[in-house]
């Protein structure tokens, strides 16, 4: 197939934050969210994770007025080292201190009162990056925490993942070489393949990536979680618009804002995801430290545009297959 040819109607892809959760982290798709890790990690052999737990994604802070984190995707594997995957569309000014804060929330939130330190365990957190963010060349980075001259690693406690789908540009399966490319190129490309029986050879003989597609046209062709889908969408959209306007004004820095009424980005993407999730109004006043007024706002803002009516899905007329 073409890849540049692309349907008349709106198809999410894996870029979707929201449809990227349903696929990777719904229960019972734990084996998906394991090949997906192998595969974007390069894990091999021994190293390769065997078994997952799929986790609540939300990190409730430990103090009344402490800011929760919620992670797109969080599991934990048979030995007890947790795995944080995030997937994100826009590289802002202030996005590795956001790293950093979810993976330290992360981290922590695995002791609980009467527990030891000895009960903690390795944190691994996997930020798939939809724009540039990292200086280097290369599409995967890992970081470590090291000593500054020597390079000697103070622990294996923590480790920084990011893959930049910026950096990818093999659009024809037939140039995919291996596991890692063709699970990015399903993570970048996955919206023009609109079921299984449109991908080429290549694809089809990687274990999990005809699920995922199935998974994926299932959501699109769903009708009130199109609704979902694109709320989410127009949101972020809306978002991204505010805070453009809110930094030509001159707005501090360090400081996000993108909701008409000033509340901060992160706050707002929490309170979102937490609604879309089913939680109250009352319990994310609660988790957030948001009002109940801003957060009934943000609700019809955002969630409200889900009773909008969206352009109901027809499959695309069949297409040629790539060599």
């Amino acid at each position: 197939m073409n890849i540049a040819d692309n349907s008349e109607v709106k198809y999410f892809g894996l870029t979707n934050d929201l449809l990227f959760k349903i696929v990777f982290g719904s229960k019972g798709n734990e084996k998906l969210l394991t090949l997906m890790l192998n595969a974007l990690l390069s894990l091999k052999g021994s190293q390769q994770i065997e078994e997952l737990e799929i986790l609540n994604p939300i990190n409730l802070p430990d103090w009344k007025n402490g800011k929760q984190s919620v992670i797109d995707v969080k599991a934990r594997d048979i030995s007890g080292e947790v795995y944080c995957v995030e997937i994100q569309v826009k590289a802002h000014a202030e996005i590795l201190k956001r790293v950093l804060f979810y993976s330290a929330a992360s981290y922590t939130r695995q002791i609980v009162r009467g527990t030891k330190y000895a009960d903690l365990n390795k944190t691994i957190c996997l930020w798939i990056m939809c724009e540039t963010t990292l200086p280097e060349p290369e599409i995967y980075n890992k970081y470590l925490i090291k000593h500054d001259k020597n390079n000697n690693i103070l622990t294996d406690l923590m480790e920084y993942h990011f893959v930049e789908l910026s950096k990818f540009d093999k659009s024809k399966p037939a140039e995919l070489q291996n596991r890692f490319e063709k699970w990015l190129h399903i993570l970048k490309f996955g919206d023009y393949y609109r079921s299984d029986s449109e991908l080429p050879g290549e694809l089809k003989k990687e274990k999990g990536i005809c699920e995922v597609i199935k998974q994926m046209s299932t959501a699109n062709t769903d009708e009130h979680m199109r609704y979902e889908l694109l709320a989410r969408e127009m949101f972020l959209s809306d978002l991204a618009t505010d805070l453009d306007a809110a930094e030509k004004k001159g707005i501090e820095k360090g400081i996000e804002k993108g909701i008409e009424k000033g509340i901060e980005k992160a706050k707002a993407e929490d309170a979102i995801n937490m609604l879309q999730d089913g939680l109250t109004v009352e319990k994310v006043c609660k988790y957030t430290g948001l009002s109940a007024d801003l957060v009934e706002n943000l609700a019809k803002k955002c969630l409200g545009k889900v009773c909008e009516p969206a352009a109901p899905y027809k499959a695309a007329r069949k297409r040629k297959t790539a060599t």
